[in-house]
């Protein structure tokens, strides 16, 4: 039996491309023997606990019916809620570390994921996390007291360094199999075409 090709995203729970690009994931993972790996990035490093304010440029695209971004969305049943503020995700990074090392990163990234864009929370709140950790079956007190301990401060630091000296520059940033790198939210056949080249072999339909 062949082993599962690695996928590794790196990404932030706020970037919007992000957020819409984890459908082909999913649908990655349903075709193929696929191990995903979700790997961290700052998109506003600058981002202080406070938040800031969403720029003007963005608020008036998003007014735009015929927004690249809203339509994709749209055409896969996704909820995007819009807001003022734009959080830090500092936390919500170091959090998921933690999930990681309990081997619970793929259901607590997606449980932060839903909270932030279609429920609205805030990522740097302590409830947002401790419910997206309880929700993936983790200890949300553990969680928190190693993150406030900074137990994955550096982890994440080293990780976002480790993707700009590969070249990663904005999110998500795909690369499958140590192979094939894409960058942005990529259609589906483009990740089917790179499985292909990898010699991937789609999985036993029922």
């Amino acid at each position: 039996m062949s082993e599962p090709i690695t996928l590794r995203v790196w990404s932030d729970y706020v970037c919007p491309w992000c957020y819409v690009g984890q459908v082909e994931v999913q649908k990655l993972k349903k075709e193929y023997d696929v191990q995903v790996d979700w790997r961290p990035f700052y998109l506003r490093p600058e981002t202080p606990p406070e938040g800031l304010p969403l720029p003007d440029y963005v608020r008036e695209k998003m007014k735009d019916p015929n927004n690249p971004l809203k339509l994709r969305a749209q055409a896969a049943g996704l909820a995007l809620v819009m807001r003022d503020v734009i959080p830090s995700t500092r936390r919500a990074h170091e959090a998921t570390e933690f999930a990681r090392e309990q081997g619970r990163q793929e259901p607590f990234h997606a449980a932060v994921l839903r909270r932030y864009w279609i429920e609205g929370q805030d990522l740097w709140q302590w409830d947002t996390l401790r419910g997206a950790a309880q929700e993936a079956g983790l200890d949300p007190d553990a969680l928190q007291r190693a993150v406030e301990g900074g137990r994955y401060t550096q982890v994440v630091e080293d990780s976002i360094q480790e993707a700009r000296a590969m070249g990663v520059s904005a999110v998500p940033t795909f690369v499958l199999g140590e192979r094939f790198g894409l960058q942005g939210a990529q259609e589906y056949p483009v990740f089917q075409e790179a499985m292909r080249r990898l010699g991937a072999t789609p999985r036993a339909q029922p």
